[in-house]
């Protein structure tokens, strides 16, 4: 093959989607993306994140996540399976800080939301997962958090 057509197949495979980082995969899994939605919304005063990682798997052996680790919060977590693909979705919800205030509660000049009493660390972020027939536990980082904007309604 001409230089040509290599450079061709690279537009073509680079167009794809941003490729992650070898610091990022391992033998069994690597990361293809990971993003996260902040909501806000349901009942006064409380907001969430959630967070929406996928995977793909490098074997046919049956891969089980059992722990998510987002900007520094253990995040609860639905784990769905399609082919070579894995699909984590977490919700991590909070409260504003100090008591909810309506409009018509509150003084003229200061604001209805207090600050959010959540504690993020965006350097702390990874899964850990075991594979089918074994006990021992392996750990995943994922680079950063892609931020998305909500379509739709979301509901926590």
């Amino acid at each position: 093959m001409n230089n040509q057509l290599f450079l061709i197949l690279f537009w073509i495979l680079a167009s794809c989607g941003m490729p992650v980082s070898t610091l990022y995969q391992d033998k069994t899994i690597s990361v293809v993306s990971a993003e996260k939605t902040i909501w806000s919304g349901g009942r006064a005063g409380v907001r969430g994140i959630i967070y929406t990682i996928k995977l793909k798997k490098r074997n046919n052996k049956i891969m089980k996540v059992k722990a998510l680790r987002a900007e520094g919060n253990t995040i609860p977590f639905v784990q769905t399976v399609s082919g070579n693909t894995i699909i984590i979705k977490g919700n991590y919800s909070f409260k504003n800080s100090g008591e909810t205030v309506t409009a018509d509660q509150g003084s003229a000049g200061n604001s209805v939301e207090g600050n959010a009493s959540q504690d993020l660390n965006p350097k702390d972020n990874w899964i850990t997962y075991t594979l089918q027939g074994s006990e021992t536990s392996y750990k995943i980082n994922i680079p950063v958090f892609t931020s998305v904007e909500p379509s739709g309604e979301l509901a926590p």
